[in-house]
């Protein structure tokens, strides 16, 4: 399947997520905050097909690095998941002009059902 590249602060949601999108057959790689989250992502040979990403992040906010992601040519064939706790239509609004193709909240989604999401995004890029 397609390899995911989890960006998310709190250690027991990213191993969630983690679990979820391995058993659906992907593989993962997980950091914890924006700034390892971007170098991390420009050292990869193979680039991600999806980043989940969380908008709170310690070092560079998720919505500045999707800013970076989406000014970066290498990365406009990468799909961008965001997902947040704190619901804002501010934020909501910041994220899709930066370009995330979609905008969730943890709470209101099962992992499976971000799985999905994700797999039905890159399944349309196909």
């Amino acid at each position: 399947m397609s390899k995911i590249f989890v960006v998310e602060d709190d250690e027991y949601i990213s191993r969630v997520y983690e679990r979820a999108f391995r058993l659906s057959g992907h593989d993962v790689e997980i950091v914890s905050d924006g700034e390892l989250a971007w170098a991390t992502l420009s050292a990869m040979q193979e680039q991600p097909a999806a980043i989940v990403l969380d908008v709170s992040l310690p070092k560079m906010s998720g919505t500045e690095l999707l800013e970076k992601i989406n000014a970066d040519v290498r990365f406009k064939d990468i799909h961008v998941i965001v997902l947040t706790n704190a619901f804002s239509e501010n934020i909501e609004k910041s994220v899709l002009a930066a370009g995330a193709d979609l905008y969730l909240l943890k709470i209101d989604h099962e992992p499976q059902d971000i799985v999905t999401k994700v797999d039905d995004l890159i399944k349309k890029s196909r």
